[in-house]
């Protein structure tokens, strides 16, 4: 991460959004820790509010990080629309900071409830895809989404297309994707994860198991490929979500198959180091951070031609495949098993790719930037 950058004058930041915050792992959850930690170490004070799971507001610390905890539901539709009180109480003590929120329910609670002079929204892709959401919480999504978008001072977008959605509300947005920091995915010198037995080709999934993220297809995937051809594949799924119950039945089912679970974010670099090769087949997808570790981490990448995959990644350094084609998806998952020169090309130019276009401290600095301009009197 390097040195940190020392400002003349410290600022208080509140971000609002991620559903919960490391070591807990989440795309949302990755990006906004990576983000404020940075901030913290350059001498500014930040705040994240998540979701808790008592009826009681709790306070902690991470890495520096103040983190408070709102009452809610544990409900996944509920989570986030309950905390929405609670997250608007929060705000109101907090004037005069920054406030950035990171999602839907976030932006619209900031947008009610903090100055929106000080508000900045970031949109992680689109976040209302209808194999996530039935009708009526999409309809609710997109309205709070658009609330937020005309409120804020300054809007981030992950991708392009939440880009060209948020230009439909306003005119001036700004495309900024997450990041990462390569030297945490170098190198193999950690033990290889249980999960993968040795000898073994690992065929890694990081992701919430949603049908939103393609799982129902990869299972199906794997389902299709012959017998013969699977000999020596694992397929390892980590992550959590409505799709859990699935994947562990074909995980008991087929041997070639490990369900691991959630992995904290702290645990996860071993399991792309060790991996062969990375597979995310969404039906919709801004940036996912979990891509980035995957190149980071040389791997061989298969992906859907869908959203910021499509638009802000050379596909001379991944393998894309059309969302819900479970045929196109297996055969490029067996060309890269049989083609070692092919898998190790596309890892070598996965890694030099990431490691060039992508960086958490030109995010940061960025993102910074925007802090001091809406800041100044």
């Amino acid at each position: 991460m390097g040195e940190p950058e020392r400002k003349d004058a410290a600022m208080n930041v509140v971000m609002v959004g991620p559903k919960t915050f490391p070591p807990d792992i989440g795309g949302i959850e990755t990006h906004v820790y990576e983000i404020s930690k940075r901030l913290v170490s350059r001498g500014h004070h930040v705040t994240v509010i998540v979701p808790g799971t008592s009826c009681r507001r709790t306070e902690g610390a991470v890495e520096g990080v103040h983190v408070v905890k709102v009452p809610s539901l544990e409900d996944r539709r509920a989570l986030k629309l309950s905390m929405i009180p609670s997250v608007m109480k929060e705000l109101k003590r907090t004037r005069g900071c920054v406030v950035h929120a990171h999602d839907a329910t976030g932006g619209f609670a900031a947008a009610l409830a903090s100055d929106n002079r000080r508000f900045v929204y970031t949109m992680h892709g689109l976040g209302f895809h209808r194999s996530d959401w039935p009708t009526p919480f999409r309809q609710g999504i997109r309205m709070m989404q658009t609330k937020a978008l005309s409120s804020a001072a300054h809007v981030f977008c992950t991708d392009d297309l939440a880009s060209t959605a948020a230009k439909k509300v306003r005119e001036q947005v700004e495309v900024l994707s997450s990041g990462i920091d390569v030297s945490d995915f170098s190198g193999a010198d950690t033990a290889r994860p249980p999960e993968y037995p040795q000898g073994s080709f690992v065929v890694l999934y990081v992701g919430r198991l949603a049908k939103v993220k393609g799982v129902d297809v990869l299972l199906k995937a794997i389902e299709s490929i012959p017998e013969r051809e699977m000999e020596g594949l694992i397929f390892t799924f980590i992550g959590d979500g409505p799709m859990k119950a699935d994947v562990q039945k074909a995980a008991r089912t087929f041997s070639n198959i490990k369900f691991v679970g959630p992995i904290v974010h702290s645990r996860i670099a071993p399991y792309f180091r060790h991996a062969n090769a990375f597979v995310l087949p969404s039906v919709s997808e801004g940036l996912p951070i979990s891509l980035l570790e995957a190149m980071a981490s040389g791997l061989p990448a298969i992906a859907t031609d869908v959203g910021g995959v499509a638009r802000q990644m050379d596909p001379k350094t991944i393998s894309l495949v059309q969302p819900g084609d479970s045929a196109g998806l297996a055969h490029a998952i067996l060309d890269i098993h049989s083609d070692k020169k092919k898998a190790e090309a596309l890892g070598r130019g996965s890694r030099a790719f990431v490691a060039e276009h992508f960086s958490w401290d030109r995010v940061v600095q960025r993102i910074e930037e925007v802090y001091r301009g809406i800041s100044s009197p």
